[in-house]
């Protein structure tokens, strides 16, 4: 054995961490390029997710080996249910599956393929550094992050080597295969880094060297299961009810497990030994590196494996011990000027992030359609009560306007793609559109109203069948363009473009019947006629900012247009 002294723990130290350092630079750099690689397949796989238990499982481990880290995919779920977009019982099998996906990085750097590691960084920094494709730009950062990954585990085993024949560090890492001390190291130093898959690196690492036994590997194993859940823990508060027990129940699917295996350790680790390579040909030291690595791989896949086919049985209790311990608040008013959908978590990840936009655009819309319906009420009977909720709908409006551009300017900035810079631009021309709608709503139709009063005008004679017709296919027209937003269908978006030439008409047509009403014999039925012709100009305003509304729609989610009828009425005639 080697005495104390002869330990350069400088250098250790710095390896050991510089290598963690490599580890996680690889492993973001790598998650980054997957995610822009499969981020628009990500979306349409969040649309499973609802759909069985059982395929919540598989789309929770899909993303989650996607990301590298359940930790994204368990803060995902919490801005999923704080937001209303899933409920707790459908994130649970999601929340399974994402320990299943993270178990693919375990799998991936318990392989010893330190001869391709240069190939892995040459090849990807080629790619990454020099391609004019952005495919394979992204394609290069994978590789270069997955070869800045090897490397970092090939400095952590240089920085352990001097240890294998240091007998305090030996009978330390001997010491924990006790449950307890295992664990608790495993959960203190996860929930420091913010990582399992680093902790996972080390334990790797120290095998790779023969100077862990599986058994210790384990419970540090069991440990970070239990550390990884403290990031979504976090990002629960401050959020809803909902959202803290989303990271509960991820806390109490790996707690069970944990409790479970704990008493199990050495029955565990023999399965393990079993169904993972061996090497009878080596001996001590030599045979626990060359089999340790591949065994604490395997084991993180088992235990996350039987803990899902065990426990997915159980969402219901699970979900309901979750509610008791973070019982909601009695429901509040919801501020209609504070975003329900926008997340901060979620900017790294524009093309998660875009979804969650569209969703916020049509409280947006629906909000703009009620100062639109109520501006035109008052343009006919006004009062200084509801010329002051007027006032306050457009205040909340306006600054949910402003909060979704920001939103929309910050992601800008993470953008990764074309793709996503492009869909941005279209969310950002959906929300003027609303905004300059919200505008002739509260600035041009309140200033008509306001005309209307100074001038004590009558416009009873006004509310003909043709013009009444007019502004409740405009609402129509409006409200379609709204829906389109988050969810386009060819068809709509088609009547609501080519309907153009028959609005024109309706609006015409109005003029005409409001002539014919009013037939310009004094200077009355002259003031009269103009307040009706502005209250028209305003309407075909709002109509053509819908047609923008769907066109960036259209833009947006790459829809087809279909060859709808361009008179085809958006809504009835009035009787």
């Amino acid at each position: 054995m080697q005495p104390e002294a002869s330990l350069n723990l400088i250098e250790i130290v710095g390896l050991l961490v510089g290598g963690l350092a490599l580890f996680l630079f690889g492993l973001q750099l790598m998650t980054d390029g997957l995610k822009a690689i499969a981020g628009s397949r990500l979306q349409a796989l969040l649309g499973t997710l609802t759909a069985s238990r059982f395929r919540g499982v598989l789309a929770g481990a899909a993303i989650t080996a996607l990301l590298n880290s359940s930790t994204i995919t368990t803060v995902l779920l919490v801005g999923f249910v704080s937001a209303g977009l899933m409920t707790l019982q459908q994130s649970i099998p999601v929340i399974m599956g994402a320990n299943i996906g993270s178990t693919l990085t375990a799998q991936i750097i318990a392989f010893n393929i330190s001869a391709v590691t240069p190939f892995l960084l040459a090849g990807g920094f080629l790619l990454y550094g020099f391609s004019k494709r952005e495919l394979l730009r992204e394609l290069g950062g994978v590789f270069l992050g997955l070869g800045l990954l090897f490397l970092g585990i090939e400095l952590m085993g240089d920085a352990t080597r001097p240890l294998r024949n240091y007998a305090p560090f030996i009978a330390a890492m001997q010491d924990m295969r006790s449950p307890v001390l295992g664990i608790v190291v495993g959960a203190l130093f996860t929930a420091i880094v913010q990582s399992s898959a680093a902790t996972l690196a080390i334990v790797i690492a120290l095998g790779s060297q023969g100077l862990i036994p599986l058994e210790s590997g384990i419970a540090l194993i069991l440990g970070a299961n239990v550390g990884t859940c403290g990031t979504a823990l976090l990002a629960s508060i401050g959020k809803s009810a909902q959202a803290a027990q989303v990271g509960i129940v991820h806390l109490l699917f790996n707690l069970l497990g944990v409790v479970f295996f704990a008493f199990v350790i050495p029955q565990f680790a023999d399965v393990v030994r079993q169904i993972s390579p061996s090497a009878p040909d080596l001996t001590g030291a030599a045979r626990l590196a060359a089999e340790t690595p591949r065994q604490v791989a395997n084991a993180h896949t088992v235990f996350s494996v039987f803990n899902t086919v065990v426990l997915i049985w159980f969402t219901g209790p699970i979900g309901k011990l979750a509610e008791r311990l973070a019982r909601p608040k009695q429901p509040s008013w919801q501020d209609p000027s504070v975003p329900r959908y926008l997340d901060d978590t979620l900017v790294d990840m524009p093309s998660l992030a875009i979804s969650r936009v569209q969703l916020e655009l049509v409280g947006l819309g629906q909000q703009v359609q009620q100062l639109v319906e109520h501006s035109a009420a008052l343009v006919r009977e006004s009062s200084t009560q509801a010329l002051t909720a007027l006032t306050q709908e457009d205040k909340a409006a306006d600054t949910l306007s402003t909060a979704i551009l920001t939103y929309i300017g910050t992601l800008s900035d993470a953008a990764q793609s074309d793709d996503e810079g492009r869909q941005l631009v279209d969310l950002a021309r959906i929300a003027t559109c609303l905004d300059a709608i919200r505008e002739v709503a509260t600035t041009s139709m309140l200033a008509l109203s306001q005309r209307r009063l100074a001038q004590h005008a009558d416009i009873e004679r006004l509310r003909g069948a043709e013009i009444v017709r007019f502004a409740t296919n405009v609402i129509e027209h409006y409200t379609l363009a709204v829906q389109t937003i988050a969810h386009p269908e060819a068809e709509v978006v088609a009547r609501i473009v080519n309907a153009k030439p028959e609005m024109e008409a309706q609006a015409d047509a109005a003029r005409q019947a409001i002539l014919s009403a009013l037939q310009l014999r004094s200077q009355d039925d002259a003031l009269q006629f103009r307040l009706a012709n502005d209250m028209i100009e305003h309407l075909n305003e709002i109509a053509r900012l819908s047609r923008a509304v769907a066109k960036a729609s259209v833009r947006l989610h790459d829809v087809q247009l279909s060859d709808a009828p361009a008179t085809l009425p958006l809504a009835r005639p009035a009787s």
